[in-house]
C-alpha cells in the first residue's frame, strides 16, 4: 500500500511539474480572433503542379487599386498559425486601412528560400514559391482589382528569410518587404542570384534569438537542423543601406517603454534619404524569436516578448507611407 502511494505521488509530482513546465515555457496566450467586416477566405491555385492554398483577408467594399499585403508564416506554421502569432493584426487593420492580407501556406508547412544548408521539403524539392507568389498577385488583382504595383511582403523566420530572397530575385514585382527573426545567409550559405536593385526593407530581429543568431553565424532549431550561416541583423541592415544609395551615419531612437518591462527594450535605426528607398532595423534588446505584438505572448521556449512594438501595425506603416 505504502509502495502505491510512493508512485503515486511521484506520478502526481511529475504531472504537475510537467504542467508546470508547460505553463513557464510552452504556453502561449493568444488573442482571439476578430471580428470583420467579411469573412476570411480560403483558396486554391495550381502552381506548377502543385495545389497551393492559402488564406485570405479582404474587407468590404474594398477600393480598386488597394494595396495587398501578403504575409509569410515561419518553419512548420501555416497562415492560421501566423494570424494568430501576429494577434490579428494584419486583419484588424484591413478594415480601416482598406487594403487585402493574403497568408499563403508553404510547401509541407515550409518556403524555398535562399539558404543552401537548409533540407526542408520545399528547398529539396525546389518547389516554386516565387511562381506561387506571382500567381497570388495576378489572382487579387483580377479577383479584388489591387494594385499590381502596390505589393508588399512581410515574413517571419523561414518567411522572413524568402522575403529576403524575393528582395533580391523578384524586387520589381514587389513595393517593399519585412522581415522578422531572419538575417541574410552569409554568401557561401546564398543560394540565389541577386539582381542588385533598390527595394524599401524594414527588418525586426531581437538580441536575444535562440534561433536566428543577431550577431550571425549558424541558424539552428534549439541546436538542431542547422540551416547555415547568416549574417548579423547590423550587416544585413548596412547591405540594403548600400544597396539602395544612402550614405553617412544612420538615426537611432529608442521607442517609449510604457508597460515598464525589465527585459526588453526596442530601438529604431532609419536610413531615409530623400529619392532613395528607405531602410528601418528595429532591434528588440532581450527579445527572442517571435512577432512583437501587444495582443500575443510567445512562448517562453521563444525568448521574452516584447510588447513595445506592434510588428504589424509598424510594418503596415512603413508600407503605406513608401512614396
Amino acid at each position: 500500500m505504502r509502495g502505491g502511494w510512493v508512485r503515486w505521488t511521484a506520478a502526481a509530482a511529475a504531472v504537475g511539474t510537467a504542467g508546470e513546465v508547460y505553463r513557464r515555457f510552452l504556453y502561449a496566450r493568444q488573442a482571439p480572433e476578430p471580428d470583420l467586416s467579411a469573412p476570411k477566405i480560403t483558396g486554391t491555385l495550381l502552381v506548377g503542379g502543385r495545389h497551393r492554398t492559402f488564406t485570405a483577408v479582404v474587407p468590404a467594399q474594398l477600393p480598386a487599386g488597394a494595396p495587398l499585403v501578403i504575409a509569410l508564416h515561419g518553419a512548420s506554421q501555416d497562415g492560421a498559425h501566423f494570424r494568430a502569432i501576429t494577434g490579428y493584426g494584419f486583419d484588424r487593420l484591413t478594415e480601416h486601412e482598406k487594403f487585402a492580407v493574403v497568408y499563403p501556406n508553404g510547401h509541407k508547412g515550409n518556403w524555398n528560400d535562399a539558404r543552401k544548408a537548409a533540407h526542408y521539403p520545399a528547398r529539396r524539392e525546389n518547389v516554386d514559391d516565387e511562381g506561387f507568389l506571382d500567381a497570388l498577385i495576378e489572382h487579387f488583382h483580377i479577383r479584388y482589382g489591387i494594385d499590381r504595383g502596390r505589393v508588399f511582403v512581410a515574413g517571419f523566420s523561414n518567411g522572413g528569410q524568402l522575403a529576403l530572397r524575393l528582395a533580391a530575385t523578384m524586387p520589381d514585382r514587389l513595393a517593399g518587404i519585412a522581415a522578422i527573426s531572419a538575417n541574410l545567409p552569409t554568401e557561401e550559405n546564398l543560394d540565389c542570384v541577386p539582381r542588385g536593385l533598390p527595394i524599401p526593407v524594414l527588418l525586426m530581429t531581437s538580441t536575444a534569438d535562440p534561433i536566428n543568431p543577431f550577431d550571425g553565424g549558424e541558424v539552428t532549431v534549439f541546436g538542431f537542423g542547422s540551416r547555415g550561416d547568416v549574417r548579423s541583423a547590423t550587416d544585413t541592415f548596412a547591405y540594403f543601406a548600400a544597396l539602395n544609395g544612402h550614405a553617412g551615419s544612420p538615426h537611432t531612437e529608442f521607442l517609449p517603454h510604457p508597460r515598464g518591462e525589465l527585459d526588453t527594450r526596442v530601438a529604431r535605426t532609419s536610413h531615409r534619404t530623400p529619392g532613395h528607398a528607405p531602410v528601418e532595423l528595429y532591434t528588440v534588446f532581450g527579445g527572442g524569436h517571435l512577432v512583437p505584438n501587444p495582443h500575443y505572448t510567445a512562448p517562453l521556449i521563444s525568448g521574452h516578448t516584447t510588447h513595445d512594438v506592434d510588428a504589424p501595425a509598424v510594418i503596415w506603416a512603413f508600407f503605406r507611407d513608401l512614396p
